[in-house]
């Protein structure tokens, strides 16, 4: 589990990185919006969070790293794709702002509709890759296959019969 979390080596099947990221968000939901601990100060409080933010980053590019893995790409994609990520919170964070009464002119309110058509094309092309897409059948340059549990039998199996089973043939003997 921690080389899951934490390492950035090998690969990782759709089930796995989906687990995590909603674990992630269920996680982010409980510290950001409700958080059950109560600190004495604020500077705590801030040391807490960020904490917490780093951790959850750090799984988030671990985790998305080894999905990349497992479709054949580099890892180097997480970067851009937690830059995306990033982006989408600061332009819903504007967009509240609007809503809730900041006062910005016409030509920004086009600017944060045109990001929204692009990070929301951009969000659903990672969605696509990362949760939709199966990995590489087989071992790839990154490692072995993550859904193949089981290593191939090095004896070969045995051939079925092509027509009646063998045990009705021994029973009623051979045909004359």
């Amino acid at each position: 589990m921690i080389r899951l979390l934490f390492g950035f080596a090998g690969r990782t099947n759709r089930a796995r990185y989906l687990v995590v990221q909603l674990a992630l968000l269920a996680l982010w939901g409980l510290v950001w919006f409700k958080s059950p601990l109560r600190f004495s100060s604020e500077w705590q409080a801030l040391l807490f969070n960020w904490a917490v933010n780093i951790t959850m980053v750090w799984i988030d590019a671990a985790t998305t790293v080894k999905r990349l893995h497992d479709r054949n790409r580099s890892g180097w994609w997480a970067v851009a794709i937690i830059v995306v990520n990033r982006l989408s919170f600061v332009y819903y964070g504007l967009l509240f702002g609007n809503y809730f009464g900041a006062d910005i002119s016409t030509a920004a309110e086009l600017l944060l509709v045109m990001l929204a058509v692009g990070l929301s094309l951009l969000q659903t092309g990672i969605v696509i890759e990362l949760v939709f897409m199966i990995g590489t059948d087989g071992p790839n340059r990154f490692g072995p296959d993550p859904t193949r549990t089981v290593a191939p039998s090095p004896i070969a199996p045995r051939p079925e019969p092509d027509g009646v089973p063998d045990f009705l043939v021994r029973r009623t003997g051979t045909p004359t």
